[in-house]
């Protein structure tokens, strides 16, 4: 076994990529544990019974702010904080920049953020995050990189297929070009030859993310395809991540 640095991790949020402005990403995921001790337990023991999962992330980096864009740490957890609107997030400890790195994959309500400004140190951002369903264990399907042409991904293979669903993220993090397009789709295949749609994003125009969601098999292995349409140069940086439930 080699030991791994984090220094390559990767946060998307919603429709930006943290990972600048981060030094620590710490996804955890627990499952609940009912007390079901009764009368007369045999052996006197205690019994219990699994009970719903959940899962977190604590998010600590360094503070900046930018009132014209909103687009720096600062802003976008104070816009977010107590939204009910999930936010979209996607952590990759290895870094996304790479086809078939484990990402965690989370539907994510921002339940706290703080800021630290300690007269001898760096102004820091805090944030926890927590998820009603869990955190899903993934890989990076598309790698992040900016997306000009219309094209199919190299495939991830997972070894078997898997029967209880599963989900898809895409982040879309900049754009450029007159008018442009980017249709993208998760597929699946039983063979790594023939395929069919599992999962269709909207069609992204601007920065944007998606959380989609599907309750069918997954074939064993997936791949992300695109169509980018538009003038003037169509770009797309994005990154998209998938997992089996």
């Amino acid at each position: 076994m080699s030991a791994k640095r984090g220094l390559s991790a990767s946060v998307l949020f919603n429709a930006y990529d943290l990972s600048r402005y981060l030094k620590t990403a710490a996804p955890s995921l627990d499952a609940e544990l009912l007390d079901a001790t009764a009368f007369q337990a045999p052996g006197g023991d205690k019994e219990f019974v699994i009970g719903f999962r959940d899962g977190k992330l604590s998010l600590e980096g360094f503070f900046q702010s930018d009132s014209v864009n909103q687009s720096a740490i600062d802003d976008i957890f104070n816009n977010v904080i107590g939204s009910t609107t999930k936010q979209i997030v996607t952590v990759s400890p290895e870094g996304a920049l790479t086809l078939g790195n484990r990402c965690f994959l989370i539907d994510a309500d921002t339940v706290n953020y703080a800021v630290s400004s300690p007269a001898t140190g760096l102004v820091m951002s805090n944030a926890g995050i927590q998820s009603s369903s869990g955190i899903g264990a993934g890989v990076i399907l598309q790698p992040t990189a900016a997306l000009t042409t219309t094209g199919n991904g190299t495939s991830v293979d997972n070894g078997a297929a898997t029967t209880k669903g599963g989900a898809g993220h895409i982040h879309v993090t900049t754009v450029a070009g007159t008018t442009p397009t980017l249709d993208g789709k998760i597929q699946h295949s039983v063979d790594n030859s023939a395929w069919v749609d599992l999962i269709t994003f909207s069609q992204k125009t601007g920065i944007s993310a998606e959380r989609v969601e599907v309750t069918v098999a997954v074939n064993r292995y997936t791949r992300f395809i695109r169509t980018i349409g538009g003038s003037g140069g169509p770009s797309f940086t994005t990154t998209v991540g998938f997992t089996r439930f």
